[in-house]
Parts: structure tokens; C-alpha cells; sequence
């Protein structure tokens, strides 16, 4: 590579990753705390994320009444259950809280913040940087363009001239010593995480930022089905929860999960996994009027390609499917970035060095700091 080019691109590699290192980091290592979230969550509270299955669940009404008087104050939003029966009912608030219910006995299991607590947390720490949502939403989407773009020219600085240059590129060599050293390991752990971590950033890009999900349109030739407008009229008085998963279960029989908001609108927005559906973000929704009735199901294996490959992303982001290969090779290149982080720095840090104890060097020969006879 012509060192016209290789000085800017090496000047912009070293100089994001000094500057922003920090932030992809918390971003890597929250993601890779997460890869794991289901199991660990309920390893670790099964009093709030276990239940005991019983004979039958008892009515969904019933359950938001529970949960309503559980936690007062705030306004109800939804509900979402599973098929797994060791799974608890969970409803969401304004005040971003869920309470658990144990949907056999209607006992209250806890209440936890979504974004405030343990994993979720955590969440919060991955998806908006502890931020308002609003805002973290905006500076982490920005991050993972930024980070894209570090990887890009990582992998352009890396590329080998000839065929021998190649085989070092992927090899570790462990003779070196001090920045050889630093280099070769920053290197070569950089071009076998980068495919992952360039589409962990890519596939962020669309979470942040919902306007860039029309590019997954545009390269997959798609146009995505615009939601259903409820007819204008007499308000009608919402049927209730039990009414309207008798009417998603009709359409989807024992779906692996269900999520129903209170009326939006005048429509129930509501969604399900069907217990078919090739991963676990795979949603078909069923937009209903509040009285119950089916506006429209629009089952995920006839959405558009464009808003298929974006839940695949999802799935493939978040570590939900592709089961323990995606998952390790996913944990390996998040703990990959602290890896890279100080190589880099270090290496950089190695070379200033070397250069300060240079100048004295080349400065002893000069005549006026000879003393004289």
C-alpha cells in the first residue's frame, strides 16, 4: 500500500480507537454478558423467572388485575407470556417495570426495572450507554458506525502484498517480544474477529437507528406492509386480553410467546412467536379493533424480505439462534475488543516511547554539549 494512503488510514485507525476505545468496550463486554442472559437469569433468580406448572393458567384479565394492584400508580401497558410452562406471565408499565406473575396461582413473584437491575442493566448499559433511550439510542447507533468504519480500515491496513505476508497475518508468533509482539497479536486477533464484530456493528446500525432499516429494503428489493389504520367512529371499549389471545391462538395454536399492548389508536398492535417460526424474533402480528375482532395477521413468513432479514439480524445479534456456535464465536470477538484495545495502545505507546529515547541519542553528538578542556 502506497504510504499516501496507508498515513491517513492508520492516523484515522489509531486515533478512533484511542478516542472512542472506551465506549466500544462497555459496548463489547455488556454484549457479551448478555450472549448467555436467558439461562443465567434464571440460574441465578429463579424465584422471578422460575415457576412450578401447574394444572391451568388462570385468565389473563385476572393476571393484570394482580399486577395492576401489585404496582399502583403507573399506567398498565402489556402483557407477555410463553408456552414454556416454567415460564412466568410478565406485565410491563409506564414507569418501565415488570411485575412477574405466576400464571397458575396468580401469586406476584417481584417486580424489577427493565433497564435498572442485573441483566437488565445491563441491557441498558448495551443499548443506550445508561443514556436517556431517546438520545443513547442516537450516540450508540452513531458508535457503531464509527466502529465499522475502525474495523474497515483495520482490515485494509492488515491485507498482505503476497502469499507469505498472508500466512503471517494469521499466525501468532509467539518469538516476538515487546511492539513486534504487541502488533502480531493486535493483527492477527483483529482479522479473526473482524468479520463477526463488523456484522455485530452493521446489524446494530437498524436496532438504533429505525430510518436506516430502509436501506435492508432497498438491497433486498422489498417494501415493507404498512400497519393497518383503525376505522374513525364510535370508541369501542376494549374486549380484554383473554379475548384477544382466544384470537391469536386461533391463527397461531401454541405460540412460543405472546405480547398484547392495551388498544393504540384503536387497535391492539399484537404479536406472536408461532411455534413454528424458524427463530425466536421471528413476529407475526395480529392487529385487532378493540372489540376483539382480526384487522389484519400478517404471519412473518409473508412480511417482506426486507423486514425478514432484519429480525434474522436481530436474532443473530442478540445470540438467540444459530445455537452454541453463534454464540461462541460471538463471545469470542466481544472479548476480543479489550484484547485489541491494549495492543493497539500499547504498541502506540511502545513506539512514542522509542522515539523520546531516540532524540537524546542523536543529541549527544552535538558540539556545545561538549564541555571543555
Amino acid at each position: 500500500m502506497k504510504p499516501a494512503l496507508r498515513t491517513p488510514l492508520l492516523t484515522f485507525h489509531l486515533w478512533t480507537g484511542i478516542t472512542v476505545g472506551f465506549v466500544f468496550m462497555v459496548v463489547a463486554l455488556s454484549g457479551a454478558a448478555l450472549i448467555f442472559r436467558t439461562k443465567l437469569e434464571r440460574a441465578f433468580d429463579p424465584q422471578r423467572f422460575i415457576v412450578t406448572p401447574g394444572d391451568h393458567r388462570l385468565p389473563i384479565d385476572d393476571l393484570v388485575a394482580r399486577a395492576k394492584a401489585a404496582h399502583p400508580g403507573p399506567d398498565f401497558l402489556s402483557v407477555r407470556f410463553w408456552s414454556d410452562p416454567t415460564m412466568p406471565m410478565t406485565a410491563l408499565f409506564s414507569d418501565k417495570k415488570y411485575v412477574h406473575l405466576n400464571p397458575y396461582t396468580g401469586a406476584v413473584l417481584g417486580v424489577r426495572a427493565r433497564y435498572g437491575e442485573g441483566f437488565g442493566w445491563i441491557e441498558g448499559l448495551h443499548k443506550y450507554l445508561m443514556l436517556e433511550p431517546s438520545l443513547g439510542e442516537n450516540v450508540n447507533g452513531t458508535f457503531a458506525f464509527a466502529f465499522a468504519s475502525l474495523l474497515l480500515t483495520g482490515v485494509v491496513l492488515w491485507w498482505p502484498a503476497t502469499r507469505r505476508a498472508l500466512v503471517a497475518g494469521l499466525t501468532f508468533n509467539r518469538k516476538l517480544s515487546g511492539r513486534p509482539w504487541n502488533l502480531n497479536l493486535h493483527k492477527t486477533i483483529g482479522i479473526y474477529a473482524a468479520l463477526v464484530l463488523s456484522f455485530s456493528a452493521l446489524s446494530g446500525i437498524p436496532i438504533s437507528f429505525e430510518s436506516t432499516r430502509v436501506v435492508l429494503d432497498a438491497i433486498t428489493f422489498s417494501k415493507r406492509d404498512e400497519p393497518p389504520v383503525a376505522t374513525p367512529g364510535q370508541k369501542i371499549p376494549f374486549a380484554g386480553f383473554d379475548a384477544a389471545e382466544r384470537q391469536i391462538n386461533y391463527l397461531m395454536p401454541n405460540a412460543r410467546e405472546t405480547y398484547i399492548p392495551l388498544p393504540k389508536k384503536g387497535l391492539v398492535p399484537a404479536y406472536a412467536i408461532a411455534a413454528d417460526a424458524p427463530h425466536p424474533n421471528a413476529r407475526s402480528y395480529v392487529y385487532l379493533d378493540p372489540a376483539a375482532n382480526v384487522v389484519r395477521y400478517a404471519p412473518f413468513a409473508h412480511a417482506s424480505a426486507g423486514y425478514q432479514l432484519y429480525y434474522w439480524m436481530l436474532s443473530l445479534h442478540t445470540a438467540v439462534t444459530g445455537g452454541w456456535v453463534v454464540q461462541l464465536l460471538l463471545l469470542f470477538a466481544t472479548l476480543s475488543v479489550p484484547v485489541l484495545a491494549w495492543t493497539g495502545v500499547a504498541s502506540y505507546l511502545r513506539r512514542k516511547s522509542r522515539v523520546r529515547t531516540a532524540v537524546p541519542a542523536s543529541s549527544s553528538l552535538n558540539p556545545e554539549t561538549i564541555p571543555a578542556k
